[in-house]
C-alpha cells in the first residue's frame, strides 16, 4: 500500500508525462540506434572470440535487420489494439532482456538467435516511441521538441563507431549489449511512472496477408541490398530475393489499399507534406547514415591507418556539428520555415560530400575532422526541419500507422545508401570512394528537390510559436 501510494504520489508530482515520453524516446532510440550500428565494428573481434567465418558471423548483423524489418509493420496496430503504454513497456523489456543475453552468450548460434529477439523487439520500440511522442505533444511544440531530441537519430549512429573501438579495444564486446540493460529498466519505470495507461482501442482485425505480404518483402529488400555486394548481384538468392521483396511489397501495398482497416495506412502518402517529407526523409537519410557514417569510418581504418577507436573519434564530431546546428539555426525554424531549412541543409550537405569526394584517397585526417563537423551541422537544420513538420497534418488516429512508414523508409534508405556505397568503393580500387562520396552527394541533392515542394503553409500549425 505505501509502495502505490510512493509511485501515485511520483506520477503525480514529479514526473510529467510528456518528460517521460521524451526521454523514453530518446533512450529507447539510442539503445536501437546503438545496437544497429555498435555490431559493425565488432565483427572481427567476434569472428575470434567465437571462433567462426566472417560469412556466419555477419549474421549477428542480418538476423537483428530481418527481425527489425519483420516486426515493425504490425507496430501500429499492436498499439492501437492495446494502448502505445503496454506495447512499449513489453517490447523494451522483451529488447532489454534480449540484450542481456547476448552479453552472456556462449556460442553463435545463441548470440544470432538473441539477436533476432532484439531486432524484433528493436522495431516496435522504435515505432510506437515515435508514436507516443508525437501524439502526446501539439504541432505547435514540435520544433523545439525535435531540436532537443535528435540525439537518437542522428547522434546514436555516429557514437556507435567510438563507443564499439572503445569497448573491442580496453573491455570486451559484451559490454556493447549489457550497458543497454540498467538503460532500458530506467526507461520502463519512468514510463511507468510518468505515463498512464492508455485505454485499448478497436483497429479492426489484423490484417494477415498484408502484414506476412510486408515484412517478407522489406525482409528480402533488405537482405538484398545488404548481402547484394557480399553474395554477388548476379548469385541466384540475390536474383531471387531482388524480384520477391519488390513483388511482395506491390502485393502488400494493393492489399492494404483494398482494406477497409489496413494495417498501414498508404493513404496519409496522398497528402503532400506527409509525402514529401518522408521522400526527402529516405534521400537524407541515405547520405547521412546509409553514406557518410558508412563510408568515413571505413576509408579511415582501411586508408588512413586509424584504429577502431581513432576513426570513432573523428566520427564524434559528427554529432557536435548536430547538436550547435540544431540548437542555433534550429531555434529560428519559425522563421526560415521547413522548406527553406530542408532545401538549403541538404543542398549545403551535399556540397559537403563533394568536398568529399573531391579530396578523394588523399583526404587528410584534419580535413576530415573538419568536414565531419560540416556535416552534421548541415544535416541538422535539415532534420530538425522535416522531423517538425512532417506529422503536421496527421491526425492522432493515424499516427501509428504514420511513425511506422517513418521508420520503414529510414530503414530501406539506410540500405539503400551502405549498398550503393559498399557497390563503388569495391568498384575501383583507387577511386571506389571518391564514386561512393560523389553517390551520396547525388542522394543529398535529390533530397533537397523533393524537399523543394514542401509547402510552409502546410505546417504552419508547427510554427506558430516564436519562442519554440
Amino acid at each position: 500500500m505505501v509502495i502505490a501510494r510512493t509511485i501515485d504520489a511520483l506520477r503525480r508530482r514529479r514526473v510529467s508525462a510528456r518528460a517521460a515520453v521524451a526521454v523514453a524516446y530518446v533512450a529507447s532510440l539510442l539503445m536501437a540506434a546503438l545496437d544497429t550500428h555498435v555490431v559493425n565494428i565488432m565483427l572481427p573481434t567476434l569472428t575470434v572470440e567465437l571462433d567462426s567465418r566472417l560469412s556466419a558471423v555477419q549474421w549477428t548483423v542480418l538476423a537483428y535487420v530481418l527481425a527489425l524489418a519483420i516486426a515493425m509493420p504490425a507496430s501500429g496496430w499492436l498499439a492501437t489494439r492495446f494502448g502505445d503504454r503496454r506495447v512499449f513497456q513489453a517490447s523494451l523489456g522483451a529488447f532489454t532482456v534480449a540484450s542481456g543475453l547476448c552479453g552472456v552468450a556462449q556460442n553463435l548460434p545463441e548470440l544470432i538467435g538473441l539477436r533476432s529477439v532484439q531486432g524484433a523487439a528493436g522495431g516496435l520500440v522504435m515505432t510506437v516511441a515515435t508514436s507516443m511522442l508525437y501524439r502526446i505533444y501539439p504541432p505547435e511544440q514540435r520544433a523545439r521538441l525535435v531540436r532537443t531530441l535528435l540525439l537518437p537519430i542522428a547522434v546514436g549512429p555516429a557514437l556507435a563507431p567510438p563507443l564499439g573501438g572503445f569497448l573491442v579495444e580496453h573491455l570486451s564486446w559484451r559490454w556493447a549489449f549489457l550497458v543497454n540493460i540498467p538503460v532500458g529498466l530506467a526507461t520502463m519505470a519512468l514510463i511507468a511512472l510518468g505515463l498512464p495507461r492508455d485505454p485499448p482501442g478497436r483497429p479492426g482485425r489484423f490484417e494477415l496477408r498484408g502484414y506476412l505480404l510486408a515484412g517478407v518483402g522489406l525482409a528480402a529488400v533488405l537482405l538484398t541490398l545488404t548481402q547484394g555486394p557480399e553474395w554477388g548481384w548476379a548469385s541466384p538468392a540475390v536474383l531471387v530475393l531482388a524480384v520477391l521483396g519488390p513483388a511482395a511489397l506491390a502485393v502488400s501495398v494493393v492489399v492494404q489499399l483494398r482494406s477497409s482497416a489496413p494495417l498501414l495506412d498508404l493513404r496519409l502518402l496522398s497528402g503532400r507534406l506527409f509525402r514529401q517529407t518522408n521522400i526527402s526523409t529516405a534521400f537524407q537519410t541515405a547520405t547521412f547514415l546509409g553514406g557518410i557514417l558508412f563510408i568515413t569510418p571505413i576509408f579511415l581504418q582501411e586508408r588512413a591507418g586509424s584504429s577502431p577507436l581513432q576513426a570513432g573519434l573523428v566520427m564524434s564530431l559528427v554529432p557536435v556539428g548536430v547538436v550547435i546546428s540544431s540548437q542555433t539555426v534550429g531555434r529560428r525554424y519559425h522563421v526560415f520555415g521547413p522548406r527553406l531549412m530542408s532545401v538549403v541543409g541538404l543542398g549545403l550537405l551535399g556540397a559537403v560530400c563533394l568536398c568529399l569526394a573531391l579530396f578523394g584517397g588523399s583526404t587528410p585526417v584534419w580535413v576530415l575532422c573538419g568536414l565531419m563537423f560540416l556535416a552534421g551541422l548541415t544535416n541538422g537544420s535539415a532534420m530538425v526541419a522535416l522531423q517538425a513538420s512532417m506529422f503536421a497534418q496527421v491526425g492522432p488516429e493515424h499516427m501509428g500507422s504514420a511513425s511506422t512508414i517513418l521508420n520503414v523508409n529510414r530503414q530501406v534508405a539506410t540500405a539503400i545508401g551502405v549498398a550503393a556505397a559498399t557497390i563503388l568503393m569495391t568498384s575501383l580500387a583507387s577511386g571506389g570512394f571518391r564514386l561512393a562520396y560523389l553517390a551520396t552527394a547525388v542522394f543529398a541533392f535529390l533530397g533537397a528537390l523533393a524537399a523543394a515542394r514542401i509547402l510552409d503553409s502546410e505546417a504552419a500549425d508547427t510554427m506558430r510559436s516564436p519562442t519554440g
